[in-house]
C-alpha cells in the first residue's frame, strides 16, 4: 500500500497518494497572474535581443562580478526591469554578477518590497562656492543612515592627494559613479536623506528624481572673500573668480537660502 499525505483539495484537507501532484488554488491562481501579467516579462528574457545584450555587458565587464570580483554567470539589472521597463537595454543600468552577489541584491530588494523597509527619503542638493562651508553644513544636518554625495572627497579618497585638485582621468569615474548613484535612487527609499553636494544647480537631478522624491534645494551664501581665505588656508588650486562668476550667473530660483559665515 502507498504512503499517503494529507494536502489541500478545493479548499478541505484530503488525504491522497505521497506521490500525488496537488495543484492548490494559490498556485492556479499565481500562475494564471504569472502568464498573464509577466507575459512580456517572460518573453523578454527568452529573446535574442536580451541574448545579444547580456552577452555585450559580460564581455564589457571582462566576466568579472562588478561586487566581488569573481567570475561572472549571470547579467543584472541595477534598476529591477520590473520597475523601470523602459531601461531594461540601457548598458549602464546593466552589471555583471555572480550567483551569489546577485542572491545577495535580489533579497534586498525583496525585502524592501515586501517586508516594509520603504521610508521616506528626502533628495538635499546643497550648493555653495568652494569654501562656503557645504560639508560642515551637511555633517550638522544629516542623521544616522544618510548617504553624501561630494565630489571633493571623492576626488581626494580616489586621487590620494589631499589639495583639492582635479585629475580629469578620475573626473570621469566620479561623474560615472554620479550617474548611476541618480538611476538607483529613481527605485530606493532606503535612506533618510540623500545629500548631493555641489557648486552649481544641476537641472538633471530634479529631471531624474523629482517624480520619484522631494528634493530640497539649499543655496550657501558665504562672502567670496571668506571663501577665498579658506581655499587659501587649504591651500586649494581653484580659479577662484571663475567659479564666483558662474556662481553669480546660475539660476537659484527654488533654493532656500542659508547666510553662511
Amino acid at each position: 500500500m502507498k504512503p499517503t499525505k494529507l494536502t489541500f483539495v478545493n479548499g478541505k484537507p484530503t488525504l491522497v497518494s505521497y506521490d500525488k501532484v496537488v495543484r492548490t488554488e494559490n498556485d492556479k491562481a499565481y500562475n494564471y497572474h504569472r502568464k498573464v501579467n509577466d507575459n512580456e516579462y517572460m518573453k523578454f528574457y527568452h529573446s535574442t535581443e536580451w541574448k545579444h545584450k547580456r552577452q555585450e555587458i559580460l564581455e564589457r565587464d571582462y566576466h568579472l562580478c562588478q561586487r566581488c570580483g569573481m567570475e561572472a554567470e549571470l547579467v543584472d539589472h541595477i534598476i529591477p526591469s520590473k520597475d523601470d521597463w523602459s531601461d531594461r537595454l540601457n548598458s549602464d543600468n546593466l552589471q555583471s554578477l555572480c550567483r551569489e552577489c546577485h542572491k545577495v541584491k535580489t533579497k534586498r530588494e525583496w525585502m524592501k518590497h515586501h517586508k516594509g523597509m520603504t521610508r521616506y527619503m528626502d533628495i538635499n542638493i546643497v550648493c555653495g562656492l568652494p569654501g562656503s562651508g557645504k560639508t560642515t553644513y551637511v555633517k550638522q544636518h544629516m542623521t544616522e543612515h544618510d548617504l553624501i554625495y561630494d565630489y571633493d572627497s571623492l576626488m581626494c579618497s580616489l586621487s590620494g592627494l589631499n589639495n583639492h585638485q582635479t585629475n580629469h582621468d578620475i573626473h570621469d569615474y566620479i561623474m560615472l559613479f554620479f550617474d548611476q548613484m541618480l538611476r538607483k535612487l529613481k527605485s530606493e527609499q532606503t535612506f533618510n536623506n540623500v545629500w548631493i553636494i555641489r557648486t552649481l544647480p544641476d537641472k538633471k537631478i530634479d529631471t531624474l528624481l523629482s517624480n520619484y522624491h522631494h528634493i530640497n534645494h539649499i543655496v550657501l551664501i558665504t562672502d567670496p572673500i571668506v571663501c577665498e581665505q579658506r581655499l587659501r588656508e587649504q591651500k586649494r588650486q581653484i580659479e577662484f573668480q571663475k567659479v564666483l562668476n558662474n556662481f553669480n550667473g546660475a539660476d537659484f530660483t527654488g533654493y532656500r537660502v542659508v547666510k553662511n559665515r
